[in-house]
């Protein structure tokens, strides 16, 4: 039996099929295709007081060093100034500021 498909169609479908059916999925896909980030400083940069959102370290080690590889040092920080770490997607970033203020109705004043 060839594994090309014949230029042209059968008059009449085959007695039996080709193959099996594929087995289902090896588990189900993650409900988020997204990684919660951070913004691990290395220890020097601890102890020197330095902070990921500096652009010289985010330019110069992130995905360049393999100690911060290693280590995904700086994470959130590289990812979002493009220098991510291999298969790396981090989530947005939720905002820090409320979408609106509650309405003073929302409340009840408890006196316990």
């Amino acid at each position: 039996p060839s594994t090309e498909p014949s230029p042209m169609p059968s008059a009449m479908p085959s007695s039996m099929p080709s193959s099996e059916p594929t087995s289902e999925p090896s588990s189900m896909p993650s409900s988020t295709d997204c990684t919660i980030c951070d913004d691990e400083r290395t220890p020097w940069m601890k102890d020197n007081g330095k902070y990921c959102t500096n652009p010289f370290f985010t330019n110069n080690f992130c995905n360049k060093k393999q100690y911060w590889k290693n280590n995904k040092f700086c994470r959130r920080s590289c990812y979002d100034a493009g220098y991510g770490y291999a298969g790396d997607v981090c989530c947005d970033q939720p905002s820090s500021e409320p979408s609106s203020m509650p309405s003073s109705t929302d409340c009840t004043i408890c006196d316990d």
